[in-house]
């Protein structure tokens, strides 16, 4: 069996439990995917490869490190399937107003939450430059970790007609997770190309895709994610 990037996290009876409950069955895909990255911003992936978090955390306090540039090339890949296709494409536009009270009690529960480099319209807040969106595309502009809430994400899928949501992007045990747990509850067919996800700490990585692969999605190798989109029917150009 090929290891997981969680196998390590867990212990021996961890995998008892897991197989005795019957977790971590395919869901599947359905027929009609959307593509949605998520936080893929310069104030979580730094403004060049190579960064260590510890140095990029001076500069933008939810740097996530070499993780961040490492999943930009995977997604590169499924955005220029999902174009190819006319496939709907999603980005979040993570962002706040220069007072930041649209933040809430976020700004508390961190001890640089005051700090202001995800203000809207800077640099900090726009999508790394090799996946940035297109004219086409479909921003979601969000406040809280679940890109469903507050926001007019549902009312595109319904117009679109979606049934599988593809999900990239970060943190893995942040917003990505929050989304996930969100789509699986609207009844979408949700999966994580696995090397397209990330986040600042490795364990909150690899135990939030355990438990997302358990329960709410199938986090599945970036290569099976690119077959299936080759044999999704295209959209007719709106």
């Amino acid at each position: 069996m090929t290891e997981r990037v969680w196998d390590k996290f867990l212990t021996d009876k961890d995998k008892r439990v897991y197989q005795l409950a019957g977790y971590g069955k395919r869901g599947g895909f359905g027929t009609r995917p959307a593509l949605f990255i998520i936080d893929v911003q310069y104030n979580f992936c730094g403004d060049a490869p190579g960064e260590d978090v510890e140095d990029g955390l001076k500069t933008y306090r939810t740097h996530c490190g070499e993780a961040g540039w490492k999943a930009v090339p995977h997604i590169e890949r499924l955005l220029k399937l999902a174009r190819a296709k006319n496939l709907p494409v999603f980005y979040t536009q993570s962002e706040r107003r220069p007072d930041m009270i649209d933040s809430g009690v976020q700004v508390g529960k961190n001890h640089r939450g005051g700090e202001k480099t995800g203000i809207e319209g800077t640099h900090a807040t726009q999508t790394v430059a090799p996946i940035a969106p297109e004219p086409q595309d479909i921003l979601i502009g969000k406040r809280k970790p679940s890109a469903f809430f507050g926001t007019l994400f549902m009312s595109h899928l319904n117009f679109l007609d979606v049934d599988t949501l593809i999900l990239t992007g970060c943190t893995t045990s942040g917003c990505l997770r929050a989304t996930t747990v969100d789509a699986y509850s609207y009844n979408f067919k949700v999966v994580i190309p696995e090397e397209t996800a990330f986040d600042r700490f490795e364990a909150s990585h690899a135990i939030n895709l355990f438990d997302l692969n358990c329960k709410y999605a199938d986090v599945i190798p970036v290569d099976e994610v690119a077959d299936y989109l080759q044999t999704v029917d295209g959209r007719e150009a709106a």
